[in-house]
């Protein structure tokens, strides 16, 4: 979900969605803090914000395992109601459309002692999640405009016709070949690009090196040492696809009846974003392999504090009480 989430993103319009502007906004304002604190160390910046973020996260995350828990924890009732009815044994369709409305009458109301909303399934958090790292896209892409402050969105067109680029990567592509750029920039559009402005965006290009990589470069086959970003954002993407894999089986042991297709989802995503780390610069691939890590130890650290077997203990012993709680009300009033 999150390499899918971040393509999307990275698909929109050349400055970035305009809904999700005001997070971009947010976030540049919140990486310009860092880049203060670690002395205008990319990496070192992009490695905390990436934490940060996965912290704000967590309860999210958290919210999502319990409704997890709570659904695998009535499921083998809703699975004995079906096997009560056999609606597939059923020759006779008059028989199979009464018997399957009596099944689902039956679900329904298991769903209703249990407190159990099925459409509640822990959309609301996902979706926040989604936007919310679908925002983080503005530090990434659109650095230029978002951080350093360069209005980019308002002159796109002229800035396009300048240094004749119509890629989809409009902000990455003025950081990669800024040395060939900022003369004609600077010509053409001498009141966005100042010279403070363009001091500020070599000092930010000249900060995006890991040793000798440079990271705003797109990785390719025959570029060198920078090939390891995407072969370790495959490794962590592989270790993150694993670790979640393992985590909902515990959580819902029906899903190792799904063996093949858990599989094929767990090889998928790191391929893709294997594929996709060559199509960006290093400095995305980076991003995506540091959160890549810490989706991994976010992931041990709920399982070790907040084991699927104890999240669905403590649902039973929830909803026994909230039932209790609800009998008596009803009493009460009769």
């Amino acid at each position: 979900m999150f390499i899918e989430t971040i393509t999307m993103a990275a698909r929109g319009i050349s400055n970035g969605m305009t809904f999700l502007k005001p997070l971009y906004w947010l976030f540049g304002e919140c990486m310009k803090g860092l880049l203060f604190i670690f002395n205008d160390n990319y990496f070192i910046s992009l490695t905390v914000f990436t934490i940060l973020t996965r912290v704000i996260l967590f309860p999210f995350n958290l919210k999502q395992q319990k409704t997890m828990a709570k659904t695998s924890r009535i499921q083998p009732k809703i699975q004995k109601i079906q096997k009560k009815y056999n609606v597939n044994s059923i020759s006779d369709p008059k028989q199979r459309q009464k018997a399957n409305q009596q099944m689902q009458e039956e679900i329904q109301a298991l769903y209703a002692r249990e407190g159990h909303n099925p459409m509640n399934m822990g959309c609301g958090p996902m979706a926040f999640q989604m936007v919310f790292l679908m925002g983080i896209i503005g530090i990434i892409y659109y650095p230029i405009q978002y951080i350093l402050g360069v209005d980019i969105a308002a002159n796109t067109e002229a800035i396009a016709k300048a240094i004749n680029y119509n890629g989809q990567y409009f902000q990455i592509e003025i950081l990669q070949n800024f040395d060939k750029y900022k003369d004609i920039l600077a010509q053409e559009l001498p009141k966005l690009f100042t010279a403070d402005k363009i001091t500020a965006i070599e000092n930010y290009k000249n900060h995006m090196f890991i040793g000798s990589l440079d990271m705003t470069q797109v990785p390719t086959w025959k570029g060198g040492i920078i090939i390891i970003i995407p072969i370790l954002c495959l490794i962590t993407s592989m270790a993150s696809s694993i670790v979640s894999t393992l985590i909902q089986r515990k959580t819902n042991p029906a899903a190792a009846q799904q063996q093949s297709s858990m599989m094929i989802m767990m090889l998928m995503m790191p391929l893709f974003s294997f594929y996709i780390s060559f199509k960006v610069s290093a400095a995305v691939g980076f991003y995506w392999m540091i959160s890549n890590l810490v989706a991994v130890i976010q992931q041990l650290i709920m399982a070790k504090f907040f084991p699927p077997r104890k999240n669905i203990a403590r649902e039973m012993i929830e909803n026994t009480i909230e039932r209790r709680s609800r009998e008596e009300s009803v009493k009460k009033i009769n």
